[in-house]
């Protein structure tokens, strides 16, 4: 029943696969470490042709901050070497005139008008005066009525003064029929 126990083992060293392709294998081997060398040789070319470019790049940066601080010197030299010069009476007046409108209160003026806003009023054109203190102001209403009530909104405001329409127009040609306005005022700039 139970199995022959006289059994006839023999341990031979087998042959294995890599014993049978030991020279095809080695070539592999070898031409795999070539192609790894020929790489990493292209790699290091790379890199040293970014490095050699980083350095002419930064070496034109050099050249084009020292070209520019030649052709314009710092502003303290600039001033340092210029004498002051005096102005004219009409020189004077102009520059006098100019400050005049920079220092204008733009935004009052502006304040008042967008206070004021109304859905049947489109505003096209501001043409403020600050000489005079006045300004013309174009635009569009749907109707004569709501017209009338813009105006007399913008009567109402304290910022404001003579404030009155100087000229309409309805606008036959279009469908909705809409009044072109100018609105003439003043305010204090």
């Amino acid at each position: 029943m139970w199995p022959n126990p006289n059994y006839l083992l023999e341990f031979s060293r087998p042959m294995f696969a890599w014993q049978l392709l030991r020279w095809p294998g080695a070539v592999l081997v070898m031409l795999l470490g070539m192609l790894v060398a020929v790489q990493y040789a292209g790699v290091t070319d790379t890199e040293a042709q970014l490095q050699r470019l980083a350095q002419r790049q930064q070496q034109l940066m050099q050249q084009q901050a020292t070209a520019t601080t030649a052709a314009h010197p710092p502003v303290s030299k600039v001033v340092a070497r210029q004498a002051v010069k005096v102005l004219s009476q009409p020189e004077q007046k102009a520059a006098e005139k100019i400050v005049q409108q920079l220092n204008v209160r733009w935004f009052d003026l502006l304040q008042a008008l967008e206070s004021q806003q109304v859905a049947e009023i489109a505003l096209l054109q501001l043409l403020p005066d600050a000489n005079r203190g006045q300004f013309v102001l174009s635009g569009e209403a749907k109707s004569y009525q709501d017209l009338l009530k813009y105006v007399s909104q913008l009567q109402a405001l304290p910022a404001l003064s003579q404030v009155h329409l100087q000229k309409h127009q309805v606008n036959e040609s279009h469908p909705q029929r809409p009044v072109s306005f100018e609105i003439q005022g003043g305010w204090q700039p």
